[in-house]
């Protein structure tokens, strides 16, 4: 393989990806010399017992009511259909393995050694699954690992992607291309964008153009790393944004008013 070549690794969670994850990494071989040469794919399972299955529907009761409204009140997100891993351009000639990370403080993943040992002879991977990594794979390939964040890493860190900044009324929201590192959405920024939200009428809305500003920007990380003036921005912790979850109580009153509002509007 050619010197100039970036030799990337997926880690993936089974045999396909979302739509827009699946457009990212097309344009990325497409626009720059990245070539799929592994693919890690998670090979676990995480069937909960009836007992577990109950306690989290007890906990998410309020998150049930958010999700069901949006079906309801919103059409289908294209950027969420499956697209076959195995049909990505070039990724026919990469080596395919598949592990079953290790638990580590009951909810981390660390990858087996023999992963981790295959992920070195690559120069960058991109995570679209095995959950919140830690461990020497962060750092196996010679430029880390990158994730995207669909939030400004600076504003609004953990999840769900857009809702915190739809309930907000915000007129922006971010999208982020992280190194990551073992502080939950911290990593370093690799390449980031900024889109309008404020007209957005419905949560879907908003994640609909998330998705479409994510497309672009694994080829300019890409680009980003192979320039050798090229510094990923760290942030200090107290430049990073609030962590925030599943919502409880008022949020999801406030997220029903403005989806139905938005619904009939829009």
């Amino acid at each position: 393989m050619p010197d100039d070549v970036t030799r990337v690794a997926l880690l993936t969670s089974g045999e396909t990806l979302p739509a827009w994850a699946a457009d990212a990494v097309e344009r990325m071989v497409a626009e720059t010399p990245a070539r799929i040469t592994l693919e890690v794919r998670d090979a676990s399972t995480s069937e909960r017992s009836p007992v577990e299955t109950l306690h989290r529907a007890v906990e998410l009761r309020e998150w049930a009511v958010v999700g069901g409204l949006a079906e309801v009140l919103s059409r289908e997100i294209e950027p969420l259909e499956r697209r076959r891993v195995a049909d990505l351009p070039g990724i026919e000639d990469a080596e395919r393995i598949a592990c079953e990370p290790e638990t580590v403080d009951g909810w981390k993943n660390a990858l087996p050694d023999p992963a981790v040992e295959r992920l070195t002879e690559t120069d960058v991977a991109v995570r679209f699954g095995f959950g919140f990594l830690v461990g020497d794979a962060l750092t196996a390939p010679e430029r880390g690992v990158l994730s995207f964040h669909h939030g400004n890493l600076r504003e609004y860190r953990g999840q769900p992607m857009g809702f915190w900044e739809y309930v907000h009324g915000r007129e922006t929201a971010g999208v982020t291309l992280q190194r990551l590192n073992e502080t939950l959405d911290g990593g370093e920024i690799v390449a980031e964008r900024r889109i309008r939200i404020g007209d957005a009428p419905t949560w879907r809305a908003v994640r609909r153009r998330l998705f479409a500003a994510s497309e672009p920007m694994l080829a300019d990380g890409v680009r980003n790393l192979r320039d050798p003036d090229f510094e990923p921005e760290s942030l200090a912790e107290e430049e990073l944004g609030d962590l925030y979850t599943l919502p409880k109580g008022q949020p999801v009153l406030i997220f029903v008013e403005k989806t139905a509002r938005g619904a009939l509007l829009g």
